[in-house]
């Protein structure tokens, strides 16, 4: 009799928190499906303030053949085939890979009219307008990092493997990196390597032979460095917003890759002659003239 009083209670006390149960399971249904909601509308809202970076990675994947960029741009005068013979030769000892950007010239000149000049001469001009309309090039390919070159760069001949070591201590937030550069000071080294070549804080590089962008760093520069309104030329401009603090930068030291030293195409401009520890155009068989 106490056992069936029991159950009678049990079965009454279920029946009565059925209801209940019911309309909390609702609540708590509700509940997280606004949550949910609301995360998926923060996230997206995040992802769409740069539709640009949709498509990052979707062009290719960084490989040793392009030294851990996604590209390697080589901005190139298209009349300086001797350049470009030299390059690809480089690249076949190597195993990398160029695209040849066709340079703006100093006879373009409906297109350096549209653009300030801060007493440049028409070629400084179209060199910085060469430069400017790559970083362009970056968000409108959503490539997450390129290397930029000009045709007279010659390269370390242990470069692959300076390069993999230099990108384990990149921090992730870099946005400039200098592999090679032009009377800079040596900056704060970054990272414990213990090889010959390591990375250090920019301090005030000069020359654009050789230097890397990520695509913040491109964003960056397309605001910081207006063409129409420019500081001087293209590589001084670009050092005082490192210096200012602008640009979270790097630069390789010694640097790995270096101009190799011909009449520069730019009037009243001196050839600049720095040397490597290994030049691979040396290797090659090639002689400075």
């Amino acid at each position: 009799m106490n056992i069936s009083y029991s159950l009678n209670s049990d079965y009454s006390l279920i029946t009565m928190l059925k209801p209940i149960t019911k309309r909390c399971a609702i609540k708590i249904y509700i509940n997280f499906l606004i949550i949910l909601l609301i995360s998926l509308s923060l996230w997206l809202r995040s992802l769409f303030n740069h539709p640009e970076d949709l498509n990052l990675q979707k062009e290719s994947k960084p490989s040793n053949r392009t030294l851990g960029f996604d590209r390697i741009f080589v901005v190139h005068l298209d009349r300086r085939t001797d350049r470009r013979e030299r390059l690809n030769e480089i690249a076949s000892y190597h195993g990398l890979e160029f695209d040849y950007i066709s340079a703006i010239t100093k006879d373009d000149e409906q297109i350096l009219r549209k653009y300030g000049s801060a007493d440049m001469s028409p070629s400084q001009k179209a060199c910085y307008l060469s430069h400017y309309f790559i970083y362009k090039q970056i968000i409108d390919k959503g490539y997450n990092s390129v290397l930029i070159l000009e045709d007279d760069a010659d390269f370390e001949l242990n470069i692959t493997a300076a390069m993999a070591d230099i990108h384990r201590d990149l921090p992730a937030s870099w946005e400039m990196l200098y592999v090679g550069h032009c009377f800079e000071g040596v900056g704060e080294q970054v990272g414990k390597s213990s090889q010959v070549h390591r990375l250090h804080k920019s301090v005030f590089p000069m020359c654009t032979h050789a230097y890397a962008v990520s695509h913040s760093g491109a964003r960056k520069l397309i605001n910081l460095i207006d063409p129409v309104i420019p500081r001087g030329t293209v590589d001084y401009s670009i050092a005082v917003v490192i210096e200012e603090g602008k640009i979270v930068s790097y630069s390789v030291h010694p640097q790995l890759i270096v101009q190799w030293g011909d009449p520069s195409d730019i009037p009243n401009s001196q050839a600049l002659t720095f040397h490597l520890l290994n030049s691979t155009l040396h290797f090659l068989g090639y002689n400075r003239t």
